[in-house]
């Protein structure tokens, strides 16, 4: 696996800076499958960025084409402002959030050189950057969320007999390891996480565990705002979408995240 290479703000300390998210260059990187790509705009001046993600492939084609529209703003965006495309990665692979993940960090390498050309200087934020602010928790999610969690029933492992009879203790067990998230994409207070166990077996846990039920929001499954992360089991990445199912892949990922 390729491993990004993040500048050292030491060296870059003098220079003004664009920095981007390596969370949006995953954004924008999409599976060939779904016919779509993503572009990432830049600034004249370099201060400034927006991702346009998803462009249907044969408007993107034309623009690569020089077929730009006549009024200078590519895919909707703006006029003078420069376009790099993320480049999809192949999708038809047992280990797609691998490719994915490879094709992320050779696109971001890219774009630092693509804007180097332009004497544009960036640096890329990682994932877990520790200086980049914190996400205000809008969700009324928490992993031991329940009033009722007392009456809810104990947790057990069919392979060894072990018993968690809350979450909290169940979450701090080094024992256990999230390795899927089994969305149920029609209602998804209904979907499962599974964690397998030191013991060789595998726990199926309802969501509705770790996260208070929502409503009043949206499904955008099948849309084009959906990078179709649902749709794998073994996919613990958190999706950008404002969509009803994001919650519960967040919840995934502070869960595998965990030490």
């Amino acid at each position: 696996m390729l491993k990004m290479k993040v500048p050292d703000t030491e060296i870059l300390s003098g220079l003004h800076m664009l920095q981007i998210k390596l969370t949006d260059i995953h954004r924008a990187t999409l599976p060939v499958r779904c016919g779509n790509e993503g572009w990432i705009g830049i600034s004249p001046a370099g201060d400034r960025y927006h991702v346009v993600v998803p462009v249907d492939v044969q408007i993107a084609r034309g623009v690569l084409a020089c077929n730009l529209p006549t009024d200078g703003t590519p895919f909707g965006g703006y006029s003078g402002w420069l376009y790099f495309r993320c480049p999809p990665f192949e999708s038809e692979s047992e280990n797609e959030d691998v490719e994915r993940q490879e094709c992320v960090a050779r696109t971001a390498e890219e774009l630092i050189c693509f804007l180097e050309s332009y004497d544009i200087h960036a640096a890329l934020i990682p994932h877990t950057d520790p200086n980049s602010p914190a996400k205000p928790n809008t969700d009324t999610e928490a992993c031991s969320h329940s009033s009722d969690e007392a009456d809810s029933p104990a947790i057990c492992c069919d392979g060894c007999g072990k018993e968690w009879n809350r979450l909290a203790p169940f979450l701090r067990d080094p024992d256990l390891t999230l390795i899927r998230y089994k969305a149920f994409c029609e209602d998804f207070q209904k979907g499962t996480y599974v964690f397998s166990h030191s013991c060789g077996s595998n726990l199926h846990v309802p969501v509705s565990r770790f996260i208070r039920p929502r409503s009043g929001g949206k499904s955008l499954i099948a849309s084009h705002a959906c990078p179709g992360l649902c749709y794998y089991e073994t996919s613990l990445l958190t999706c950008s979408a404002v969509c009803d199912g994001s919650p519960y892949r967040r919840i995934a990922r502070k869960i595998s995240s965990k030490p």
